[in-house]
């Protein structure tokens, strides 16, 4: 595992894809996604400029169609899977979601998909007659619809657990012409998790291999704690889906804006941009890759 930054610009892009796949266990909570294709395509991933804070994630993605004919491609956001608990936490939950084609704001189709494996159910469960509130509400109270058909009893485990997942995709399709760029930028309010009135010790036990920090990091972590313990966020994303275009974006930045926050990361080679921000670069960067930030505050 890569702890230390490293100096030389030549290696920087190697390194930072070497540091994101040594943190395999990862932070807790969902990954927050990117957009992705519905079916593999002619297109070229020219440009992507990303730039997320604990406040917002914002996707700029410029493609250009590399086929000789004008292409109909459907593309997709996919929400992860539904938080169910009736207590579960706002901060969780992916909201405020934002689609833009060439400046133009669109208004994508929700779908619900109810993911048995990675068979789509929810035609089934329509045929039983459930409506998808219908659905929700008994995945949440454990109370079943009045006269509707009971689910089979081979998609929940033996404690009655479901097996499915229900997931949130928007699509939209998309022409694309050969030759010509064509910007899609998408945005929300991330899904994170944390801790307030934490010891520094905690934090560090709980997420500091996951973020790589190191003794130098560990202290100013440590530094922050008055008395009245420290606050996190841990924020996770993953750098937009293989499907559709390889290799990665020829033309790769990310763009951390702290907020002053103390941030903690597997990734190196970061530059300051302003009092307040990080920017890291890698020309032709894979796409998939999961990166995990954790932003650190004194508490109180």
């Amino acid at each position: 595992m890569i702890r230390n930054m490293v100096r030389c610009t030549i290696a920087a892009a190697m390194t930072m894809l070497a540091t994101l796949a040594s943190a395999a266990d990862g932070l807790p909570g969902d990954i927050n996604p990117g957009i992705a294709l519905r079916r593999q395509a002619e297109i070229r991933l020219d440009k992507e400029t990303l730039a997320i804070s604990p406040q917002r994630i914002t996707v700029e993605d410029v493609f250009t169609g590399t086929s000789k004919q004008k292409q109909f491609v459907p593309l997709v956001f996919t929400l992860p899977a539904m938080h169910l608990q009736q207590d579960a936490n706002a901060a969780s939950i992916i909201r405020d979601l934002r689609f833009a084609v060439n400046g133009q704001t669109i208004k994508p189709t929700r779908k619900l998909a109810v993911m048995l494996g990675d068979k789509d159910i929810a035609w089934r469960i329509a045929t039983l007659g459930w409506k998808e509130s219908e659905l929700i509400a008994y995945l949440r109270d454990g109370q079943a619809p009045a006269g509707k058909l009971p689910l089979p009893t081979a998609w929940f485990d033996r404690q009655g657990r479901p097996r499915f997942q229900l997931r949130e995709t928007y699509t939209w399709d998309q022409w694309f012409t050969p030759g010509r760029a064509l910007t899609v930028r998408h945005s929300y309010v991330p899904a994170i998790t944390g801790e307030a009135n934490a010891r520094p010790s905690q934090m560090i036990r709980a997420i500091g291999a996951a973020t790589c920090m190191d003794d130098a990091k560990q202290n100013d972590a440590r530094a922050l704690d008055s008395g009245k313990g420290i606050a996190w966020s841990g924020l996770r994303y993953r750098i937009a889906g293989s499907r559709g275009w390889r290799p990665g974006a020829q033309d790769f930045t990310l763009r951390v804006d702290t907020g002053g926050a103390l941030l903690a990361t597997c990734m190196v080679g970061g530059k300051a941009v302003g009092k307040n921000a990080l920017q890291f670069r890698a020309g032709n960067i894979s796409m998939d890759q999961v990166i995990d930030l954790v932003f650190v505050r004194a508490d109180g």
